[in-house]
């Protein structure tokens, strides 16, 4: 290379200026002059004297193009070049080859070797310069266009979208990469329609040929949704949407171009969202919402063709207990299996509209089901399938409770109201309502039976209300009274406490269950008389054992919602209550439910400290059934945690209950509360919670709830020591 200067033009504009340039030469003058030459052009230059290291130098710095000599030391430049193009990175770079050979060889050489180009010795500066500038510009336009090309394909496949061509000359379909994966199927499974039209869904070939037909083979647009099923048998929802880009002479089209894209995880998600919002999660069966809109529609059906419908109301027997006794898993198996039979019975009756699907069938909740029939003849139609449903009831169910052998055999009946359109009701609303009514005439009428709605059943309906008013004056009457089941210190076997459990002795109704009356008078506001009833009685009776010298207890008392809801005003009660009965406020417990303190975070949080302030103990009742947040929990000014009967129950038979309580033993423990457990009634129940730390329990195994005239009696003749044998034998 000549040791000389030349005349070079300036750069066309500064786009160029900065790049990097790495010249690779054995000759330490050439090198140096092509330095200068290119660094007065603008470039940044680094020298390499072989290819080795102009391999170590790229690695290290990523030129942006390089100048290569063929002859060298130790690695020639056709070797380097070679080793380049399989580094990463270096597959594109442009590659300028040195070569003082100037024969065909040489240049099919440099080419095999992949060189970009090549120049031959000595070199005109003048017109390399313009080369290199030429080659970085195209080198730069490459990268942009590959980015482009990149971003493209990242957009697509996080759109899921594809692009597709078809040459109807010939019937050749092209898919792109995209395209193919959302279809799911190679290149070749796909390169003609007559091929395609394999892997759609046999349901959708039609709705495609005819989109085809009519659209495609016209010139028209398209835009259409169906599914394709993949290689591996998965079915996908995918949008087909394209437009003629070539027609011929007579105007037909030639030339297809279009798009697909992958709908699949949509549908599904929209699948998801209308199964919550018309479906019960635990039978799958339609929800209230669902079943109110299609009796809607059903009914004005009838309405115009003058045709009877029958609503059907069902409530399983005696649900609560199975809730209860076993748990709420079990409670959940038996919805599940008593909704697969009602199907069952559904689709074996030419009754029910759209051919008895079970789409006709409801869930209302807890274990109230509903279920339309349409084509009736007459009323014994409807009686027909009630008790085509009592027959299939006279099998036992067969839930897992839990204990990892058997099966668990399980009897239960069914309660059916019918009431028939147009006698019974005109609307949704006095329909169902009266299907209700004749679902409780039912079950007055000794349960696992049927009763079509009669005028007369409402009476029932007055009968709530004669029960709402009698309980209005039940306090005057001195119908109500407390009973007071002890709660046992499970360390040192003492009687510590009692609980207050209103009950309700109706002169004219008899006894009434307090899961009765008691959200009667939440429904109607009495609770607030009848719980500051409840409040002042407990508290009195408490300081009246005390007088009379039985051992210091505390007695639990249970607020409502509604009580809990008043604030301030619960707090002056409270005051007032423990003044006026003369009881230190740390013998009170006042009871909520998790539900009740969540109603009003904040609020809550500050009615329980000024509760807490006067001396109160803070407990929460049923707890594992409602929220159960730690967060909330940490909150809240709370002294002890009483575990919902129903995970008590469950221990010794359901693993599930039993993790529930040991977790809330060991949680409730590390932030300081005391543990109750109630609805103890069995040894294994007992032997649990006092190997786990459980600090108190109350349940039938120790006493049923007594009267309070009862409990001195009762303190007397406890056997603790009996009960601490117990544990011993227990434990």
């Amino acid at each position: 290379m000549p040791n000389t200067r030349v005349a070079i033009p300036e750069p066309e504009g500064k786009n160029l200026l900065g790049q990097h340039v790495l010249v690779t030469d054995d000759d330490h003058i050439a090198r140096e002059i092509a330095k200068a030459l290119l660094e007065e052009q603008g470039f940044i230059v680094s020298l390499a004297e072989n290819g080795l290291d102009m391999l170590a130098q790229f690695e290290a710095d990523k030129p942006n193009l390089i100048l290569l000599d063929v002859e060298m030391p130790e690695m020639g430049g056709f070797e380097a070049c070679g080793r380049l193009r399989a580094m990463p990175g270096g597959e594109n770079i442009p590659v300028i080859m040195m070569t003082g050979r100037d024969d065909a060889e040489a240049i099919e050489q440099a080419y095999e070797a992949q060189a970009t180009d090549f120049v031959s010795k000595p070199v005109n500066w003048t017109i390399l310069v313009q080369r290199i500038r030429y080659l970085l510009r195209a080198a730069k336009t490459f990268t942009e266009l590959e980015r482009s090309q990149l971003r493209l394909l990242s957009a697509q496949q996080m759109a899921n979208l594809g692009y597709w061509d078809w040459d109807l000359s010939n019937d050749k379909l092209y898919f792109s990469e995209q395209a193919s994966q959302i279809v799911g199927h190679p290149f070749d499974a796909t390169s003609s329609v007559k091929k395609y039209m394999d892997v759609i869904h046999k349901e959708d070939l039609e709705l495609f040929i005819e989109e085809v037909d009519s659209k495609a083979l016209k010139g028209k647009p398209l835009s259409f949704e169906y599914r394709v099923i993949t290689a591996e048998g998965e079915i996908r929802c995918i949008r087909n949407v394209g437009e003629a880009s070539a027609v011929n002479a007579e105007n037909k089209p030639t030339w297809y171009m279009g798009t697909v894209l992958d709908l699949t995880e949509q549908r599904r998600n929209e699948e998801t969202i209308r199964r919550m919002a018309f479906y019960d999660a635990v039978t799958g069966l339609h929800n209230r919402t669902a079943f109110m809109e299609e009796l809607t529609l059903l009914l004005s059906f009838h309405k115009r063709t003058n045709t009877p419908l029958a609503v059907i109301y069902l409530d399983i027997d005696d649900f609560k207990r199975v809730n209860d006794s076993m748990g709420h898993h079990v409670g959940d198996g038996l919805l599940k299996q008593f909704a697969d039979r009602l199907v069952l019975a559904l689709r074996s009756s030419d009754l029910a509209a759209r051919s008895g699907k079970s789409d006709m069938l409801a869930r209302l909740g807890g274990d109230e089901f509903t279920l339309l029939l349409s084509g009736l003849r007459d009323q014994a139609d409807a009686a027909i399938v009630a008790k085509r449903i009592h027959e299939m009831l006279e099998e036992p169910f067969l839930l897992d409770a839990g204990t990892g052998t058997s099966k668990h055999e399980l009897y239960v009946g069914a309660s059916i109201g019918i009431a028939v359109y147009p006698n019974d009701g005109v609307d949704t609303d006095e329909l169902l309502k009266n299907a209700d009514t004749a679902m409780y005439e039912a079950k007055r009428g000794g349960k696992n039976t049927y009763r079509f709605y009669l005028d007369d059943m409402n009476d029932r309906a007055l009968e709530r209300l004669n029960m709402e008013s009698g309980l209005r004056g039940a306090l005057d009457k001195d119908e109500l009274s407390l009973d007071y089941q002890p709660q046992i210190d499970l360390n040192t076997g003492q009687i510590i406490g009692v609980e207050a459990l209103l009950r309700w002795n109706s002169l004219e109704f008899g006894v009434i269950p307090p899961d009765e009356f008691i959200p009667l008078a939440e429904d109607t506001g009495q609770i607030i008389t009848i719980g500051a009833w409840a409040l002042e009685t407990a508290c009195a009776q408490l300081k009246q054992w005390q007088e009379q010298g039985q051992p210091a207890l505390k007695v639990a008392v249970n607020l409502s919602s509604l009580q809990f809801r008043y604030g301030s005003k619960l707090e002056t009660m409270v005051a007032t209550t423990l003044e006026k009965t003369g009881l230190e406020a740390k013998y009170l417990e006042l009871e909520l439910t998790e539900s009740v303190m969540m109603s009003d975070v904040d609020k809550g949080i500050v009615t329980l400290e000024a509760l807490k302030a006067m001396g109160v103990i803070i407990s929460i009742d049923d707890f594992g059934a409602g929220y159960s947040s730690l967060m909330y929990l940490q909150r809240f000014p709370v002294d002890t945690l009483k575990i919902d009967r129903s995970f008590v129950q469950g221990l010794g038979v359901n693993e599930g209950d039993a993790a529930i309580a040991n977790a809330i033993i060991v949680m409730g423990k590390s932030l300081g509360f005391t543990i109750i457990a109630e609805g103890v009634e069995e040894e294994a129940q007992l032997q649990f919670l006092q190997d786990k730390g459980c600090d108190v329990a109350q349940g039938y195994l120790f006493s049923h709830p007594i009267p309070g005239d009862q409990i001195p009696a009762f303190l007397e003749q406890f056997d603790r020591d009996a009960f601490v044998l117990r544990r011993s034998a227990v434990s």
